[in-house]
């Protein structure tokens, strides 16, 4: 027997008055609120549900009969003692609710159950628990891998699509300066951005001062490391205090978040150039935000993709050196296939959350965008590893630079339609000794239906939003926002449990293989949790339309990083983009 106080009865279980239950709109106040909770119980059919809610709120309490009424939404035929106990637990659950949302939740705390895909992943326990087995490199001992002798470009534009591993040469030698860098690319974005609408807040003097800062540093033989004075942008779900975080949303653009992310705190630390904070679409999904849609710099009429809409346009057009963007569901994959450009997502849980904007607790990662593979290990190195306030951060190696050739490497194939620019490194790769292997991923999930976890953990996060300002602008979510209110607890805990079926699975079948090549499986392995890598390389002449380079995706077993970037390094110093830089009106 439960407690008298948890036993509350219909007549004296009532809701706790809100601003508006005032006298012309309680009944419509209950009635939403009623709705709200009918969703979270999974009674999700619109009219019935409201027919219900008008029952409930009119008669002032739920009842057997209303109950029955109800069943076969569930599926489920219950006896009238088991009726009476449910209406019982749902007027007391039209309570609970409303004493949940009485409390605040900002933005920065995380539910307190945390996704851990290794978990799942590791067939043995003893190696689940096993200690890293060696220490991460830094952005500070990755040194550069161009010549000292590397001719120093006279063009201004040349120097902006540079790599950064020879701009990292060229202030080393003292051919060029951080300010003189900081100033290109500031130029650069101002003359750009009104073509690209990627700039959603531009940092010219505090840049300046962080590039004067470098250059004092290097004079005084005080250099960070392979970082120092050289610039990047940051996706606009990083925050960056004392300026704006708007996560690309109306209701957001003048929002000021207190706290300095980790992932902008470590580039700091590594000298790394704040140059602006860029684009994303609203509230991270597409790239239509509130100062428009971000642009192809290959294809100025068409979007950017999304939601790292802004760091893959600005990487690809030459307006910074490296980006740093978010993935929930394939927003660093999709922009930079896009865009042409390369771009590193991850294992999940490899790159500390804390001070961006969370979407889904259990799918966010961040990782880092540049014109070139080899440039993508330090920046990876320098913001990977755990800090003690993301709880999902695994501690685990990062063994770069890798000693490992693609020589005797197994090369997974999932689809007998390569593309062209797959079937092109696919070639390459097996001139150079690799070898073959045709696999089969997981294929018995419902990944759409499992996918209703994002919806979930989304609609949580903005719920807040939702009720007290409908008519907000969220871009493309409101849609998703409501279907959210239906999810219940045991159709989200399902597909959680079929989620770590699917990790195990999934992994399985990465570790036959070095590498998978190509794959539609971007949902599979953002459920997942598996890293993969966008590569530019080749040519690719679509009809009508000028010479761009052609992309490919590599997909690797949990904690594969290394092995991910050797190969796409590989392939694209063998195959380089070509075009290497897209023709802009006002380059």
């Amino acid at each position: 027997m439960k407690p008298a106080e948890f036993e509350p009865s219909l007549a004296d279980d009532a809701l706790p008055p809100t601003a508006n239950d005032r006298p012309g709109n309680a009944t419509i106040v209950s009635r939403r609120r009623i709705l709200a909770t009918l969703g979270t119980l999974g009674l999700a059919s619109s009219p019935l549900t409201r027919a219900l809610a008008v029952q409930i709120s009119e008669q002032g309490g739920v009842t057997r009969e209303m109950i029955a009424q109800a069943e076969w939404i569930a599926g489920i035929e219950l006896t009238d003692e088991q009726r009476d106990q449910l209406a019982k637990d749902l007027q007391k659950n039209l309570s609970d609710q409303a004493k949940l949302r009485a409390i605040a939740c900002d933005a920065d705390v995380p539910p307190s159950v945390v996704f851990r895909p290794d978990f799942f992943a590791e067939p043995d326990e003893l190696q689940r628990m096993a200690p890293a087995k060696a220490s991460a490199p830094t952005a500070r001992n990755i040194v550069p891998r161009t010549s000292p002798a590397t001719a120093f470009p006279a063009s201004p534009v040349d120097i902006a699509f540079a790599g950064l591993q020879e701009q990292a040469s060229w202030l080393a030698q003292g051919k060029l300066s951080s300010v003189e860098l900081t100033e290109l690319y500031l130029q650069r974005l101002e003359r750009l951005d009104p073509e690209l609408l990627c700039v959603v807040t531009l940092l010219r003097e505090p840049a300046l001062a962080q590039a004067q800062a470098s250059d004092r540093r290097r004079q005084a033989g005080q250099s960070l490391g392979l970082l120092d004075g050289i610039p990047w942008v940051a996706k606009d779900l990083i925050a960056v205090p004392p300026w704006k975080t708007t996560w690309g949303a109306e209701p957001y653009q003048n929002q000021v978040r207190p706290n300095l992310a980790t992932v902008a705190e470590r580039l700091q630390s590594a000298g790394g150039v704040l140059l602006a904070k860029v684009s994303l679409g609203a509230l991270a999904w597409g790239d239509i935000w509130f100062g428009g849609t971000t642009r192809n710099p290959w294809q100025p009429e068409q979007g950017s993709s999304g939601s790292s809409a802004g760091s893959a346009a600005a990487v690809a057009a030459g307006l910074a050196t490296y980006a740093i963007g978010s993935e929930t569901l394939g927003s660093i994959v999709s922009p930079c296939v896009r865009c042409r450009v390369s771009g590193l997502r991850p294992t999940y849980g490899r790159v500390s959350r804390y001070g961006c904007m969370p979407l889904a607790w259990s799918f966010d990662k961040l990782g880092p965008i540049a014109r070139r593979v080899d440039d993508l290990p330090p920046i990876f190195a320098a913001i990977q590893g755990p800090d003690g306030r993301d709880p999902s951060v695994i501690d685990r190696p990062f063994d770069w630079p890798t000693t490992r050739s693609v020589t005797g490497m197994k090369i997974g194939i999932a689809s007998a339609n390569l593309t062209a620019a797959e079937q092109l490194a696919l070639d390459w790769l097996l001139a150079q000794g690799a070898q073959k292997v045709e696999l089969q991923l997981p294929q018995r999930f419902p990944l759409s239906a499992m996918t209703i976890m994002l919806t979930a953990e989304a609609t949580t996060m903005f719920d807040d939003l939702l009720r007290d300002q409908p008519d907000a602008d969220m871009g493309l979510w409101p849609e998703s926002f409501r279907k959210g209110q239906y999810v219940s607890a045991v159709q989200y805990l399902r597909a959680c449990r079929l989620r770590s079926l699917l990790v195990r699975e999934t992994e399985q079948v990465l570790r036959t293989v070095d590498v998978l090549l190509g794959a539609d499986d971007l949902s599979l392995t953002n459920l997942s949790g598996h890293p993969s890598l966008v590569v530019s390389l080749g040519t690719d002449e679509p009809p009508d339309q000028a010479a761009r380079p052609a992309v490919i995706k590599l997909t690797g077993a949990m904690f594969q990083e290394a092995t991910l970037l050797a190969v796409g390094q590989a392939v694209q110093s063998a195959i380089p983009p070509t075009p290497d830089r897209p023709k802009l009106a006002a380059q």
